[in-house]
């Protein structure tokens, strides 16, 4: 008797369905630092692996509050979707479908800074992002053997707006140095704001 019922207890066990998996949504960024105007490829997969299934890309920029939608996708082979995003500042990233939403990415956004001889002894630099920087100050390097040296701040005066949200904020200065010099300018953090990363010049000749 005991056996019979020991059978049919692991039967009725057996015969328990099983609870579905809860369904789940990847998403991450590659690179995570981009130059401004660059691009950062946004991919995930959906637990389902069903394809043509729409999900929802949504950014919050630095200094607001929410989220908002970006784009939407869909999936293909094996429930996989991609997304090229263009932050203009350092964002964060968080990809939707239906009630599931995947953890959040961030990807950080370098202003672009830009180094030009002018003439013996004078120059132009300018730094290109969603913002403004006049007011703020570059640093004015060497090469020296292996160590960069700081000669000069050089305080951002002028601003051209170009298509919008691009702003160019620039500087022409004077600095008296010998020709053939490996020169460039550095913007520090505090002077990038909390909205973008600190950034560097190519380097040129002065």
């Amino acid at each position: 008797m005991k056996k019979l019922i020991f059978v049919a207890i692991l039967a009725a066990m057996c015969a328990a369905p099983v609870a579905a998996a809860p369904t789940t949504l990847t998403l991450k960024a590659s690179p995570t630092i981009v130059a401004y105007g660059g691009a950062t490829t946004l991919s995930g997969v959906l637990s389902t692996q069903k394809t043509g299934q729409n999900v929802t890309i949504q950014g919050q920029e630095c200094g607001t509050g929410a989220f908002k939608t970006v784009a939407t996708v869909k999936t293909t082979t094996g429930g996989a979707f991609t997304y090229a995003a263009k932050p203009t500042m350092n964002t964060k990233y968080q990809a939707k479908q239906k009630a599931v939403v995947s953890a959040i990415t961030a990807v950080q956004v370098a202003p672009v800074a830009t180094l030009k001889k002018l003439a013996r002894n004078k120059f132009t630099v300018s730094v290109t992002g969603a913002t403004t920087f006049v007011g703020k100050f570059v640093v004015f390097q060497r090469l020296r053997r292996t160590k960069w040296v700081s000669l000069k701040h050089v305080t951002l005066a002028t601003v051209t707006p170009t298509t919008k949200p691009t702003e160019v904020s620039s500087a022409t200065f004077t600095i008296k140095l010998p020709t053939r010099l490996r020169v460039r300018v550095v913007l520090p953090a505090a002077q990038a704001g909390t909205c973008y990363l600190p950034t560097k010049s190519k380097v040129i000749r002065s």
